[in-house]
């Protein structure tokens, strides 16, 4: 199966022939057989343009899926395969297809997390007929908040608050406002030994995550009889790989941390208390938790985390440990790591349950879970959400809010006009149509961000209706608000599309940001009730520099049938089809 380009007469010149990852950083074919009933499936990492510009596969610039049978005799890679099926790739409106950019209006870095959603919504203003353009760099909160203090960014995008003595004395005071919900998580790549099919059904403890990420005896991990109890429906591989990690400063380590910390069993663990048999790597004896950093204690190598979320999720997607440049046998080794939600659901990663111990409850990231882990949310004075150490039994315990630490109050310049339609877009039509992996904004977070630029009129009508997800499957969480917005208060910005009307001769926006006046901790925000529940969303294919796992089942039977064909005459083709 090879990416190509819509209508390709080469595979050579219109097919990406790059083997996959980790052999090349672009490559995506991908090679299977067909079950004896003549079936068979493979995931396939589907590139936009950011990723592959030399397809450039974008909305205004579809390509194609080739698959086609292998045979002893070949085929002239000038040409195309004789036994072969093409199917059309569409794409979502992306960067890939905004006109070139010239200069940008103004700056973000972000957490990982909001990186998706920061992408599609800058590409929903690259046109039309005042549009701007949006400079978006996924970096990390720590990375993001110490670029905004030295002036180098207008906007960063943080999960966590800054810590004490980030702020310089020349740094700029802020205000804080939400943007995005979402959620850590602990996905896996883990094949079943028996069935060779992949399980989508593991749970983990607290003492289980400290264990993997303190790489204490990972040999046996799938022995532990904790693990076994919680998990007694699978044959499991040899053992479990090093855990996928990052490796720079940022704030999903410090959400796991802080969790771990907190429960019992796994503090204990760490401080050296032996369970089952098995106690701590000594490297990792009193590690103090929270942190923001995964450290490699030892000098093995082994034990690697990796810079930036990306690699982190291809070498899980891939099967590779994070030290090696080849796969390893998925019956050796299975493979965890620690990633944002809507990475996790890009790569159609599982995702983990969680409970904090055997014959408690287990939780599902799910939208009545979220909702629940986002009720347990404390706010600072500056406005900054974040998860508390211990929540309810009911609440996923790994929930996030990335917040943009803005201009203590929008003036009505160009910049600023643009920075309050691009938030006011975020958090109402923007929450419309989110990728995968987000919850709809919670009406409390919404209205912080609307006070802030003055336009609590656009706000969208609560909804109370509950849609969950799959409790085994990726947390495809997103959608948002039920309303659009008409109208904004304030001269120089006309809200109800993307179509925004900027020139520099607009007054104030109306309203005072009364929740987060935004003087470095010292403000007072007011988090309301009602929060959102989490909705389903549909895999797509944002363009911005990060890939998306396009899920393929191909009915391989059907090529069969035209091999067959090809020997007798030229028939039609049938039962092929591909599901995603």
């Amino acid at each position: 199966m090879l990416q190509c380009k819509a209508n390709p007469k080469s595979v050579l010149r219109d097919c990406n022939t790059d083997e996959t990852f980790p052999y090349s950083l672009d490559g995506n074919q991908q090679i299977t057989t067909t079950a004896k009933n003549g079936t068979g499936h493979v995931f396939m990492d589907i590139m936009t343009t950011a990723r592959l510009p030399s397809l450039a596969c974008s909305e205004t610039h579809p390509c194609s899926l080739l698959v086609f049978e292998t045979t002893s005799e070949g085929y002239n890679p000038n040409g195309l395969p004789p036994n072969r099926v093409i199917v059309p790739l569409t794409f979502k409106h992306s960067f890939g297809d905004c006109p070139p950019v010239q200069t940008f209006d103004f700056r973000i870095e972000t957490e990982s997390s909001a990186a998706p959603a920061l992408y599609q919504w800058a590409a929903d203003f690259c046109t039309g007929k005042n549009a701007f353009t949006v400079d978006v760099t996924n970096s990390s909160s720590n990375s993001a908040r110490e670029n905004f203090f030295s002036n180098q960014v207008d906007i960063a995008v943080s999960s966590l608050r800054p810590e004490p003595g980030e702020a310089l004395p020349t740094s700029p005071q802020y205000s804080v406002v939400p943007i995005d919900l979402t959620a850590v998580v602990f996905a896996y790549n883990i094949i079943d030994s028996h069935t060779h099919r992949p399980v989508t059904d593991l749970t983990l403890t607290p003492r289980l995550a400290a264990r993997l990420i303190s790489d204490s005896d990972l040999t046996t991990f799938f022995r532990d009889p904790e693990f076994l109890k919680l998990n007694p429906h699978h044959h499991w591989p040899g053992q479990v790989a090093a855990p996928g990690l990052r490796g720079e400063k940022n704030a999903d380590t410090w959400i796991v941390t802080n969790w771990l910390n907190a429960n019992p069993k796994a503090r204990s663990f760490l401080n050296g208390k032996r369970f089952n048999g098995v106690g701590v790597n000594s490297a990792w004896k009193g590690v103090k938790y929270p942190t923001d950093i995964f450290e490699a204690r030892l000098p093995d190598g082994v034990y690697f985390p990796r810079a930036g979320e990306e690699g982190v999720a291809q070498r899980l997607f891939s099967g590779t440990k994070p030290a090696d440049t080849i796969p390893t046998d998925p019956l050796n080794a299975g493979f965890i790591g620690v990633l944002d939600l809507p990475t996790a659901a890009r790569y159609q990663l599982p995702i983990a349950r969680l409970t904090n111990g055997v014959g408690q409850p287990v939780v599902s990231l799910d939208g009545n879970t979220a909702t629940a882990g986002f009720d347990a949310m404390q706010t600072s004075p500056a406005g900054f959400h974040t998860e508390a150490a211990r929540v309810p039994s009911a609440a996923y315990p790994l929930m996030k809010v990335d917040s943009a630490m803005v201009p203590t109050k929008l003036s009505g310049s160009d910049r600023d006009l643009r920075i309050r339609a691009f938030l006011d877009h975020a958090v109402t039509d923007g929450q419309k149509d989110l990728p995968p992996g987000y919850v709809g904004l919670p009406r409390s977070l919404q209205m912080q961000t609307l006070r802030y630029t003055g336009d609590t009129s656009l706000a969208n009508e609560p909804t109370t209706t509950t849609t969950t997800t799959p409790t085994t499957q990726p947390s495809n969480l997103g959608g948002g608000g039920t309303g659009g917005y008409t109208g904004g208060s304030g001269g120089g910005y006309l809200g109800g599309s993307t179509d925004y009307t900027g020139t520099g001769g607009g007054s104030t926006p109306t309203g005072t940001p009364t929740s987060v006046p935004g003087t470095r901790g010292r403000a007072t925000t007011t988090t309301t009730t009602q929060p959102a529940v989490a909705k389903l969303a549909g895999l797509r294919l944002p363009d911005s520099g990060d890939r998306l796992v396009l899920p393929v089942v191909l009915i391989l039977a059907a090529i069969a049938l035209i091999v067959r064909a090809a020997v007798e005459a030229r028939s039609r083709m049938r039962g092929w089809r591909l599901r995603r």
